[in-house]
């Protein structure tokens, strides 16, 4: 089953949790200050640690019996920084090899996880002026991803951009390898891309632009109250496929200064998930920065229950922050 297909027999995938923070704060190993984490399938202590955290999200999704998404450690494994710091492996490729052995290690259960080709924008996330136009972005992303589609990756996916121009180009780019690909954004507290632009503007212009359309689009690292869903329209709602939500409330320039890790409860943010998927049909959900398995689990318990029951007494997902009520609660503003 591909990952379209998977989408029209399944109201709600799975998402992983965050990876790159994770990996970050657990002070075990070092990220590389280009490169992130792509270095890491190189190193036996860093595809431990990897392959470890992935392994703990499909176990959630696998609980349940629901697919779950996955992505490479590719995110910043573009031409321009791997040139820099004289990186000659094929590190793309390479990063896809190794989730994959990850995703074959599942077993019987293999077939419900989808491999994403990760990608970015080109410089900060949060500074959406220092976007690239169309023209620069499309010329500029198109060899990673053409090596993660050559790769055989189930789907690419561009996350965190922060501004309209640079994933139009980003979607041209994708578009041209015929492989399924996602656009997400980053988002504000008022429910815009970080360069202004609204969500249903954006969906409009790289629809219009590009001669094969996204499979739909994401929303990530942003908390869930920032994504105003009661204010979009149906074709909006009609477009956006997911989202991996910070664990924070607070405001990106806020989670980039703090020197600890920041959080709401588990249940406020599984709430205001849960919300999105059982009110306004958004299949895909999972975390980013921030959240951990625990986040998962919480969608699992709420979710995942009212398709599989637990059977023969089974208890349910343990979390430490997971209230299960008998009614959905009123979300607050």
């Amino acid at each position: 089953m591909d990952l379209e297909k998977a989408l029209a027999a399944n109201d709600f995938i799975l998402a992983e949790a965050a990876v790159i923070e994770t990996l970050k704060r657990s002070r075990e190993i070092e990220l590389h200050p280009e490169l992130v984490n792509a270095l890491l399938i190189y190193d036996d202590q860093g595809r431990r640690l990897i392959a470890g955290l992935i392994n703990r999200f499909i176990a959630v999704a696998r609980k349940i019996e629901v697919p779950i998404i996955v992505t490479t450690p590719t995110w910043r494994a573009n031409r321009e920084r791997l040139e820099r710091v004289g990186e000659r492996r094929n590190v793309n490729v390479d990063a896809v090899k190794f989730i994959r052995e990850i995703q074959t290690a599942s077993g019987d259960f293999a077939g419900k996880v989808f491999v994403g080709g990760l990608m970015s924008c080109k410089n900060d996330c949060y500074l959406p002026e220092q976007g690239l136009s169309r023209l620069e972005s499309q010329a500029f992303h198109s060899w990673q991803s053409q090596h993660l589609a050559a790769a055989g990756v189930d789907f690419l996916i561009a996350q965190t951009l922060p501004a309209l121009p640079e994933a139009v180009g980003m979607a041209q780019a994708l578009a041209a390898t015929e492989i399924p690909y996602i656009i997400s954004f980053v988002i504000n507290r008022e429910g815009l891309m970080l360069d202004g632009h609204t969500l249903a503007e954006a969906m409009a212009t790289i629809d219009g632009d590009v001669e094969k359309v996204p499979l739909g689009y994401m929303v990530n690292c942003a908390y869930p109250s920032f994504l105003k869903v009661e204010q979009e329209s149906a074709a909006v709602l009609e477009r956006l496929l997911g989202f991996q939500a910070n664990a924070s409330s607070l405001d990106h320039e806020e989670l980039n200064e703090a020197a600890t890790l920041k959080a709401d409860t588990v249940s406020d943010w599984g709430q205001r998930m849960v919300s999105l998927n059982r009110d306004f049909k958004i299949p895909i959900l999972g975390g980013c920065c921030g959240t951990g398995v625990g986040h998962l689990e919480f969608l699992a318990n709420h979710l995942g229950v009212r398709r599989h029951p637990p059977k023969n007494g089974q208890a349910l997902l343990p979390t430490a922050d997971c209230p299960l009520p008998t009614k959905h609660p009123a979300l607050p503003e």
